[in-house]
């Protein structure tokens, strides 16, 4: 009895220590074992067989793989950041060094725009170092050319612009037909003149500053002829002032636009149509400085000009102011010159006759004949010619008849304020 009393004490207090322990173990720490499985049967314990783990990875183990992973993506980026830098900063080394070569063989091999650097090669071959030194010699100043005296000046220059009829001779002058019709300046009362007084007539010869040889010979043949000096001519102002000192009456031939400009051209400085007031003026004024001794002027041309009559306004103030006279060439049958006249009342006189619109010594003669008619009847006649051997040839012949019937007169004497 006492051996089973002992025993079931034995049994007793190892079930009921049992049946404890597993709780307080559960509660402080479960082993894997423990966690795989735990049966309780009839107060013991049976443990289950132990099963192999599945091959999982470690939390720790996969934490720092990712942490490397993303570490190896980080790393990437500063690499090749760092590789570019390279490749940048040898590519602009590279450039810097192409520059400074270009730069050196420009500075070596330059020989200056459009030559090619061969030149220098034979330039260098052509010194020879043995050959004396020679100083080179000073450019001499370039000087104004001053105006020659008469006597030397034996050429003649063609105006730009100007047509030739056969031979080598100038046509100065263009009309719109050979005699214009004209209205006002043709209705002049006829004259009974004092037996004592004769009828007097003006000649003047337009254009000069070409000729130097046929205008000094129309000054022989008559002192009284008027002369009207183109602006552009190339020895007009020699001329100008050498017959001026002489007593000849000199005049400003003034370039104006014809009808058949451009294709005509008038010369330089001409006044043209298309000009502005302010341009007008200036080379109107520009004309007049050129031949300072001008007592008078006259156009060239100006078919077309002479037609507007604002315009010869703006002239004929500047005239005036300058104390000049106008004569009308009449080269247009409309001019206005005589009403610009009259307005701003300016001396003022107009050709009756062209002289030489024909280069014919019988044609001539034909003109100055019927200019002396003209002059008988209304007291006096003005004619304009050129400087033609043929007008000169017809005025040898005519002027010894011409001077018993008529007074040979200078323009200012014609021009009177129109009423």
């Amino acid at each position: 009895m006492a051996s089973k009393n002992k025993a079931g004490t034995t049994s007793g207090t190892t079930s009921g220590t049992t049946s404890k322990t597993p709780g307080r173990t559960a509660g402080k720490t479960r082993s894997p074992a423990k966690a795989s499985g735990t049966r309780k049967s009839g107060g013991t314990q049976k443990t289950a067989p132990r099963r192999k783990p599945a091959a999982t990875a470690r939390p720790g183990l996969v934490g720092k793989q990712k942490r490397a992973g993303r570490t190896g993506k980080k790393q990437t980026s500063p690499q090749l950041a760092h590789e570019l830098k390279k490749v940048l900063i040898g590519i602009m080394a590279l450039s810097a060094i192409c520059l400074t070569t270009a730069m050196v063989l420009d500075i070596v091999f330059n020989t200056g725009p459009g030559e090619p650097p061969r030149q220098i090669k034979q330039t260098v071959k052509t010194v020879k170092p043995s050959a004396p030194a020679t100083p080179p010699k000073e450019p001499e100043p370039v000087r104004k050319p001053a105006v020659p005296p008469i006597e030397e000046l034996e050429t003649k220059t063609k105006l730009a612009g100007l047509k030739e009829k056969t031979g080598k001779e100038f046509v100065y002058e263009v009309f719109e037909k050979v005699e214009p019709p004209r209205k006002t300046p043709a209705k002049r009362p006829e004259m009974v003149l004092p037996p004592d007084h004769s009828p007097k007539i003006c000649l003047i010869i337009d254009d000069i500053g070409y000729d130097i040889d046929l205008a000094y010979a129309l000054f022989n043949l008559e002192p009284g002829i008027t002369f009207s000096v183109l602006p552009g001519a190339p020895y007009g102002r020699a001329i100008a002032e050498d017959l001026s000192r002489k007593g000849a009456q000199i005049m400003l031939h003034l370039p104006m636009e014809p009808v058949e400009y451009p294709k005509i051209d008038p010369g330089p400085d001409a006044l043209l149509v298309s000009m502005n007031p302010d341009q007008l003026i200036s080379k109107l004024t520009k004309n007049i400085n050129q031949i300072p001794m001008a007592v008078g002027v006259n156009n060239h041309m100006g078919s077309r000009l002479t037609t507007r009559e604002d315009q010869m306004n703006q002239i004929f103030t500047i005239l005036k102011k300058k104390n000049l006279f106008f004569v009308d060439s009449l080269t247009s049958g409309r001019s206005k010159c005589l009403a610009s006249a009259r307005l701003l009342q300016l001396p003022f006189a107009h050709r009756d006759v062209f002289l030489d619109n024909f280069q014919n010594v019988t044609y001539i003669s034909k003109q100055l004949n019927r200019l002396i008619d003209l002059a008988e009847k209304h007291g006096t006649a003005l004619g304009i010619g050129h400087p033609y051997k043929a007008t000169l040839q017809a005025l040898e012949q005519e002027l010894p008849k011409l001077r018993k019937k008529v007074d040979i007169v200078p323009a200012s004497t014609m021009a009177q304020i129109p009423g």
